[in-house]
């Protein structure tokens, strides 16, 4: 995202560098030793907090994609610094006491219903269903990209997903900027307009991507995030 447009850069042109942490939410990434399935929302929106704090960030954007757009909105109302705005990718905004799951067509909602099911039997996490990878997420990929984000993807946040949430949009203090990814099939455009009409004052971008928009155009969806400050 901070790379020069010109290579080798003209050393005469000032250039504003910008700083981009990746938030391991819990029971993922660096953090995926936790169980990701007993994560709730406000460990998340914890884990967004040590950041902020830790890098001293007093002027700063938070980006959700997914799931991470439920998180991001409940952190932006409850960070003690809040961010000046807040960025949604295909962001999953539920109805007063709704759940994110509910944001899934109907296959994906029944696949993490009996995934929810069967962690309980066996006591572990339940990695996400490669049907459920190559059908909903892979949108768009070649087969590189599909093995990339296979290897990415973790354990099901169960309990992130079914849990009931209820979003304080009016106590936004700061903007927020709504991506809809045209070609995603996990949460479809409809239901991603819908759901940024929930949001006071949403500006809406439209990007021709699918749900991995990160994987399949990350050069577009760089200059976008960019772009929005």
């Amino acid at each position: 995202m901070t790379a020069p447009v010109e290579h080798p850069p003209r050393l005469y042109r000032p250039r504003q560098g910008v700083r981009v942490r990746a938030v391991d939410l819990p029971g993922q990434g660096s953090d995926a030793a936790d169980d990701a399935g007993l994560v709730d929302i406000s460990e998340g929106v914890q884990a967004i907090a040590r950041v902020v704090e830790r890098e001293g960030f007093s002027d700063y954007i938070i980006a959700g994609h997914e799931l991470g757009g439920t998180v991001a909105l409940q952190a932006a109302t409850e960070l003690p610094v809040a961010p000046k705005r807040v960025v949604l990718l295909a962001g999953i905004v539920p109805a007063n006491r709704g759940t994110p799951v509910s944001a899934y067509p109907l296959l994906a909602r029944c696949t993490i219903s009996l995934c929810r099911a069967l962690g309980s039997l066996v006591g572990r996490d339940i990695q996400v269903p490669r049907g459920l990878i190559s059908g909903y997420m892979c949108r768009g990929l070649d087969p590189m990209q599909r093995v990339e984000t296979v290897g990415h993807l973790g354990p099901l946040p169960l309990r992130m997903l079914t849990q009931s949430v209820t979003l304080n949009l009016d106590a936004l203090s700061c903007p927020v900027t709504y991506i809809v990814l045209g070609d995603d099939r996990l949460i479809s455009p409809s239901q991603q307009r819908s759901m940024a009409a929930r949001i006071p004052n949403a500006t809406v971008i439209e990007l021709d991507a699918a749900h991995q928009a990160a994987t399949q155009k990350p050069r577009e969806l760089a200059e976008l995030l960019l772009a929005v400050q």
